[in-house]
């Protein structure tokens, strides 16, 4: 079985990562680093109308960060990948310490 590339298709790994290009989606993922929750519980950690949180939560979906699902009359979310917020953690990590670089 061949591995895959993961650099083989830059302008999807671009794309994708621009939906992190937002502080409160940066916040949903940390968030969502703790364990599903639903829009409620998100929405009130946040300090976000559910509105305004369900277009964040909709764009993750679009982009692959983000799962959810129904139960009744909740939508819960979680991460689509172990190990996306670890790696999102390490990114904040590497970018805190080049602007401290100086």
């Amino acid at each position: 079985m061949r591995k895959e590339d993961p650099f083989s298709n830059l302008e999807e790994i671009a794309e994708r990562l621009r939906a992190l290009g937002h502080p409160v989606r940066i916040r949903i993922i940390q968030e969502l680093g703790k364990g599903t929750r639903c829009v409620n519980e998100l929405s009130g950690t946040l300090g976000l109308s559910q509105a305004n949180l369900s277009q964040h939560l909709g764009l993750l979906r679009d982009r692959g960060w983000v799962k959810r699902r129904k139960k009744a009359v909740y939508v819960y979310y979680s991460l689509s990948e172990q190990g996306v917020s670890e790696a999102l953690t390490e990114v904040c990590k590497v970018i805190h310490r080049i602007r401290y670089r100086s």
